[in-house]
């Protein structure tokens, strides 16, 4: 089966069913960020600067739970990490294909510990997130924990009016000058560790500059509409 409890097996994978976990993280994103895109745009019109807001921070509320599942069970990362390096030592990319094409039942959805898999699989890219005691671990459980809530109330609020535009602005500004200054930290960090060292340009273009990279763009355009927000004290920009 998909959930490792106790045992650090090498394909903790067994599980019968047509759901794939690939098909789950697509579905949460879509449907997720679907919905209040189409709230958006029942109320005032379609507005694409509303839609990359809503989309990248519904990703990271997903992350943030991600993130608060590595909080959760870092002594299984930690163990299936030793594991994983040893079976997957030199084809790192498998294990993430394997781990995102394994099937995953109803009930393995909301546990943890199915999770904490993306961690301790991309933790053979780079194993900060395999040791509780790294940066790596502590930023981006503190994301997980600090910004879930802000996040929901940031893509709602760009619809209906939870608080006047400045208040909203303000917590945008919190929280995506925070999910920059903490990815601009965790590449010098990368880097200067040398932690790149016996990995292929292509595996790090993909897992360290591709996914990271996200969390530099997005979020220079949440500060953006952030300070339009404040700014103006008004909702117009993005509605």
């Amino acid at each position: 089966m998909l959930e490792v409890t106790e045992s650090t097996a090498a394909h903790p994978v067994r599980s019968a069913g047509i759901l794939r976990v690939w098909m789950v993280v697509a579905a949460f994103v879509l449907a997720g960020a679907a919905v209040p895109i189409a709230l958006h745009i029942a109320r005032y019109g379609l507005n694409v600067g509303q839609i990359i807001l809503v989309t990248f921070t519904w990703i990271n509320v997903m992350i943030a739970l991600w993130e608060i599942s590595l909080n959760l069970r870092i002594s299984l990362v930690e163990r299936q990490h030793t594991q994983f390096a040893a079976d997957y030592r030199g084809r790192e990319l498998d294990r993430v294909i394997d781990f995102f094409n394994a099937p995953i039942r109803l009930r393995e959805i909301v546990r943890p510990s199915t999770w904490a898999q993306v961690w301790s699989s991309y933790s053979l890219f780079d194993p900060a997130y395999a040791n509780r005691k790294s940066f790596g671990f502590w930023v981006d459980s503190g994301n997980g924990y600090v910004t879930l809530i802000p996040s929901l109330l940031f893509i709602y609020g760009l619809t209906f009016d939870i608080m006047p535009a400045r208040t909203l602005g303000i917590m945008g500004l919190i929280i995506f000058w925070m999910m920059f200054y903490g990815t601009v930290i965790y590449y010098a960090a990368y880097f200067f560790n040398k932690e790149y060292v016996g990995h292929t340009k292509r595996n790090l273009a993909i897992f360290i500059g591709g996914t990271n990279s996200l969390w530099i763009f997005a979020p220079t355009w949440g500060l953006i509409a952030s300070i339009v927000l404040i700014d103006t004290g008004s909702y117009e920009f993005l509605r």
